[in-house]
């Protein structure tokens, strides 16, 4: 299925490939259907782009590679609404936030976004882990351009 994205142009994705939302991202209830690009780039940064609207798209990272011993639970609920048998079967990501100006980069380390890769469905889930819902990945420092992580 060939689909028009903001930042990709058309691409082609397989059925296979694409996610159900089962807990939408907040404040976007409407958009239930994604699909995962990887970065061209680099191993760190992924999209989740919507197969239902081109412009909309979410940047994410795999959190362990910020903070290595990132855990979360996934509750008994949300586990069943995605059927997840094990946690074998999840992939976790947060989301990033990239601000207008460039000047601080953050990811939302409390509202992950789970998705089950061997039934295709996904949500995000707000989790009790004490961690905050901006974590600066890149901040300038004093005006000078100096990043600080």
């Amino acid at each position: 299925m060939e689909i028009e994205t903001r930042n990709f142009g058309i691409i082609d994705v397989e059925k296979d490939k694409i996610i159900e939302l089962k807990k939408p991202i907040l404040g976007f209830d409407e958009y239930t259907k994604f699909t995962v690009i990887d970065s061209l780039d680099d191993d760190v940064f992924y999209y989740l782009q919507s197969i239902e609207e081109p412009d909309l798209f979410f940047i994410m990272i795999d959190p362990t590679k910020i903070i290595e011993d990132y855990k979360i639970k996934v509750t008994e609920k949300f586990q069943e609404d995605l059927k997840i048998d094990k946690l074998d079967d999840i992939i976790v990501y947060t989301l990033v936030v990239v601000s207008q100006r460039g000047e601080y980069i953050t990811t939302n380390l409390k509202a992950p976004i789970i998705i089950n890769h061997n039934k295709r469905l996904a949500g995000q889930l707000v989790i009790e882990e004490d961690y905050p819902t901006r974590y600066y990945l890149v901040q300038e420092a004093n005006n000078r351009g100096e990043a600080i992580g």
